[in-house]
């Protein structure tokens, strides 16, 4: 009879499902940092992406032409997050028919931000491939994958310190010619790793809005995240 209550004890024990270190709203807090273009994250660096790969067209590099860019990227006077970023871009043409068409770029990035939720050191990378050079398009697109990962400490919730791995993969993002953040397109990503109370790994969905605004879905909770501070609220 012992035994197999013993028995019966570690069954119900095997079958417990973990539960992450982190809150779903925490979650939240790092998807939208490393989003947001406030705290040097994927927005911001489309942005870089598109500006750059025009100026390249322009100069006409020729079918398979490679350019390479460096430069950083720090917060605006007053912000209310910091943040200091350097990159290295590549960037290829890509001709259909001997036409220039579009462009592969990569990325690579290292830097930290700090801000009033959280404040991180990390380094990314990213592979874009971005198409509307037509004189009558009038918006940028983009398709690809990126990754940010390193250190960080919560200012808020249940104050973890870790490290995450964010690996955001988008399709078809628009990115206005005349300015502005990602109006529209979608993604999905997956977050990673481990914090003071152990490990943590969510997956979710991600809807670009317009408006600088995106909504995240992680884990069947929704999100409205805004894209220039980096703050999230549940919707």
């Amino acid at each position: 009879m012992v035994l197999l209550l013993a028995a019966g004890a570690c069954s119900k024990t095997n079958n417990v499902t973990p539960v992450a270190s982190i809150s779903t709203d925490d979650a939240a807090t790092i998807m939208a940092n490393s989003m947001s273009s406030g705290s040097g994250g994927m927005v911001g660096a489309s942005a870089d992406v598109t500006l750059n790969a025009q100026l390249t067209f322009n100069s006409n590099p020729g079918c398979g032409g490679t350019k390479t860019y460096s430069f950083s990227r720090q917060n605006p006077q007053g912000s209310s997050v910091t943040y200091s970023y350097a990159f290295n871009y590549t960037y290829t043409l890509n001709c259909v028919n001997n036409v220039p068409d579009n462009f592969t770029s990569s990325a690579t990035s290292t830097g930290s931000f700090d801000g009033p939720n959280l404040s991180s050191n990390d380094s990314g990378s990213l592979t874009f491939t971005v198409g509307g050079f037509a004189q009558s398009s009038t918006a940028y697109t983009l398709s690809g994958e990126y990754k940010r990962s390193g250190s960080f400490t919560q200012k808020t919730g249940n104050m973890n310190k870790g490290t995450s791995n964010v690996d955001i993969t988008v399709s078809n993002l628009t990115v206005p010619k005349n300015g502005g953040t990602i109006a529209s397109g979608s993604g999905t990503f997956t977050l990673s790793g481990s914090s003071s109370k152990g490990t943590f790994n969510f997956t979710g969905t991600i809807t670009f809005t317009g408006s600088n605004q995106a909504s995240v879905v992680i884990n069947g909770t929704a999100y409205v995240v805004n894209l220039l501070t980096g703050s999230s609220t549940r919707s």
